[in-house]
């Protein structure tokens, strides 16, 4: 079954990304928001999901959750089978596989994200296709995507010592915002430029993030997690501020804490 017409494709291919409206019926939009909320209570582990938390206006909240697919039945389900992995996969004109999850949770008062590209901090892979499914609106005042059209097929753009778009550069680039709703879901390739707002509303802007690889290149989530472990062991015990990011690129612009601070 396809989902994506002819215009869909030149969108894709133009831009950069593609919004595909209500991509979920109002009641897997439920199932879906359940299961977050369910995810987002579970206490932290040193060897199975991650949690990572920041200060907000309402006190210490979650941020992000990362590697909860192999712990959640019915979300791993939806996730690599059926419609969404069907979608990536005409994208890609290939199968797909998943590389990597996560939950940005952006809860009012939550960080930002400077502008960047995926591409530097997901290895392995040379390209990669994110699906994101919004579990809440995301709005320009609860902080939505902007994206940078059309500039996907230059490559890495301006790189900094941090791993994002230059400042200088990016505030000269032509940025677009890119509202969704529940239930929608937003594709978009590792090298086009993005970035997204604070949550400067009342509500949150949960979101839900799943990167994708090509299935001829090789199965590498087990190996992205056991790596990014790793990286950020090193981090908390080399005296750099790297153990104050959540990725391996330093784009989030909150302010981390631990999981300590945050009880």
């Amino acid at each position: 079954m396809t989902h994506l017409n002819s215009q869909h494709h030149k969108d894709w291919k133009h831009n950069g990304f593609l919004v595909l409206p209500t991509f979920f019926n109002a009641e897997e939009v439920n199932n879906i928001q359940s299961w977050i909320s369910e995810i987002s209570s579970w206490e932290p582990t040193a060897d199975k999901w991650m949690h990572h938390y920041e200060s907000t206006k309402n006190g210490a909240r979650h941020s992000r959750s990362e590697n909860f697919i192999p712990y959640h039945h019915d979300l791993n389900t939806t996730v690599t089978s059926g419609k969404v992995i069907d979608v990536v996969s005409e994208l890609m004109s290939e199968p797909a596989i998943l590389y990597k999850e996560k939950i940005n949770y952006k809860y009012p008062g939550g960080g930002g994200y400077a502008a960047h590209q995926d591409a530097p901090a997901y290895e392995f892979v040379d390209y990669h296709i994110t699906c994101l499914i919004s579990v809440d609106s995301a709005t320009t005042e609860s902080g939505c995507l902007y994206f940078s059209p059309g500039r996907h097929q230059e490559g890495f753009i301006a790189l900094d010592e941090k791993g994002c778009i230059s400042p200088e550069v990016a505030e000269s680039m032509n940025w677009v915002a890119v509202p969704t709703e529940p239930g929608d879901i937003l594709l978009f390739g590792s090298y086009i430029p993005h970035k997204s707002p604070p949550n400067l509303s009342n509500e949150p802007r949960r979101i839900i993030y799943l990167t994708y690889n090509a299935k001829s290149q090789g199965d590498w989530r087990e190996k992205y997690y056991a790596d990014k472990r790793q990286a950020f062991t090193q981090y908390a015990n080399d005296g750099s501020n790297r153990d104050s990011q959540i990725s391996k690129i330093a784009h989030f612009q909150g302010k981390v804490i631990s999981h300590a601070e945050s009880d």
